[in-house]
């Protein structure tokens, strides 16, 4: 089932964080590979189906966490703009 977000963040790409959610030391299977989580155990996966699959498999030892990856044109230019102060910005 995919994910259904009703809110205004839908035409933007979205990750999946898969987290560890026991202390045991195990290793995800999923899409036919393995996926071990990294030292803060965690990783991320980009395909939805593959989401489902690991959140379907591994109902309580896992949490899938879906968050939006914006695009590097919306985040805006990097630089900061200055320019020599307006006169009704000086003070006296």
């Amino acid at each position: 089932m995919p994910d259904y977000n009703p809110d205004k963040e839908g035409h933007r790409d979205h990750k999946w964080i898969v987290h560890n959610a026991t202390r045991n030391d195990i290793t995800v299977k999923a899409a036919n590979q393995d996926m071990p989580f990294n030292r803060e155990g965690r990783f991320s996966v980009s395909d939805e189906n593959v989401a489902a699959e690991i959140r379907q498999r591994y109902p309580r030892a896992v949490t899938v966490s879906r968050v939006s990856t914006y695009h590097p044109s919306d985040r805006g230019h990097k630089y900061f703009f200055a320019g020599i102060a307006m006169p009704w910005h000086k003070e006296d």
